[in-house]
Protein backbone atom coordinates (compact mmCIF):
# COMPACT_ATOMS: atom_id res chain seq x y z
CA UNK A 1 0.00 0.00 0.00
CA UNK A 2 1.48 3.61 -0.67
CA UNK A 3 2.02 6.26 1.78
CA UNK A 4 -0.99 8.15 0.83
CA UNK A 5 -3.65 5.67 1.42
CA UNK A 6 -1.91 4.52 4.81
CA UNK A 7 -2.32 7.85 5.90
CA UNK A 8 -5.88 8.34 4.98
CA UNK A 9 -6.63 5.09 6.66
CA UNK A 10 -5.52 6.40 9.60
CA UNK A 11 -6.93 9.68 9.60
CA UNK A 12 -10.44 7.52 9.65
CA UNK A 13 -12.57 6.82 12.79
CA UNK A 14 -12.32 4.65 15.06
CA UNK A 15 -15.47 2.39 14.35
CA UNK A 16 -17.74 2.55 17.37
CA UNK A 17 -20.57 -0.21 17.39
CA UNK A 18 -24.46 1.79 17.47
CA UNK A 19 -26.26 0.74 20.48
CA UNK A 20 -29.38 1.90 18.82
CA UNK A 21 -28.74 -0.06 15.54
CA UNK A 22 -27.74 -3.41 17.78
CA UNK A 23 -30.58 -3.04 20.13
CA UNK A 24 -32.82 -3.27 16.67
CA UNK A 25 -30.96 -5.99 15.17
CA UNK A 26 -31.54 -8.20 18.05
CA UNK A 27 -35.18 -7.32 18.03
CA UNK A 28 -36.12 -8.23 14.46
CA UNK A 29 -33.82 -11.33 14.86
CA UNK A 30 -35.89 -12.28 18.10
CA UNK A 31 -39.17 -11.44 16.06
CA UNK A 32 -37.90 -13.47 13.36
CA UNK A 33 -37.08 -16.41 15.39
CA UNK A 34 -40.27 -16.38 17.12
CA UNK A 35 -42.49 -16.03 13.91
CA UNK A 36 -40.75 -19.40 12.72
CA UNK A 37 -41.09 -21.49 15.92
CA UNK A 38 -44.91 -20.14 15.10
CA UNK A 39 -44.53 -21.23 11.62
CA UNK A 40 -42.96 -24.17 12.29
CA UNK A 41 -45.83 -25.39 14.41
CA UNK A 42 -48.39 -24.35 11.94
CA UNK A 43 -46.25 -26.58 9.50
CA UNK A 44 -46.39 -29.74 12.12
CA UNK A 45 -50.00 -29.47 12.00
CA UNK A 46 -50.30 -29.72 8.64
CA UNK A 47 -47.78 -32.55 8.37
CA UNK A 48 -50.22 -34.07 10.75
CA UNK A 49 -53.50 -33.13 8.73
CA UNK A 50 -51.47 -35.13 5.59
CA UNK A 51 -50.70 -38.09 7.14
CA UNK A 52 -54.49 -38.43 8.10
CA UNK A 53 -55.75 -38.38 4.21
CA UNK A 54 -54.17 -41.37 3.38
CA UNK A 55 -55.94 -43.12 5.50
CA UNK A 56 -59.09 -42.13 4.60
CA UNK A 57 -59.05 -42.32 0.95
CA UNK A 58 -57.90 -45.95 0.32
CA UNK A 59 -61.22 -45.95 2.87
CA UNK A 60 -63.20 -44.26 0.39
CA UNK A 61 -61.80 -46.28 -2.71
CA UNK A 62 -62.41 -49.73 -1.08
CA UNK A 63 -66.16 -48.16 -0.36
CA UNK A 64 -66.82 -46.62 -3.71
CA UNK A 65 -65.62 -49.94 -5.38
CA UNK A 66 -68.41 -52.56 -3.04
CA UNK A 67 -70.93 -49.64 -4.15
CA UNK A 68 -70.06 -50.12 -8.06
CA UNK A 69 -70.10 -53.67 -7.43
CA UNK A 70 -73.59 -53.59 -5.70
CA UNK A 71 -75.10 -51.75 -8.46
CA UNK A 72 -74.04 -54.05 -11.33
CA UNK A 73 -75.08 -56.84 -9.36
CA UNK A 74 -77.89 -55.02 -9.13
CA UNK A 75 -78.40 -54.61 -12.66
CA UNK A 76 -77.47 -57.66 -13.06
CA UNK A 77 -80.43 -58.70 -11.40
CA UNK A 78 -82.89 -56.45 -12.72
CA UNK A 79 -82.18 -58.28 -16.71
CA UNK A 80 -82.29 -60.82 -15.29
CA UNK A 81 -78.56 -62.15 -15.92
CA UNK A 82 -77.66 -62.99 -12.58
Amino acid sequence: MSDSLMRSLAELPGAEPDGRRSEYITRRCHARLAHQVRGSLVSRLRLIGARAVPVWQPSIAVLALVYLVEVIRFALEVYGLA
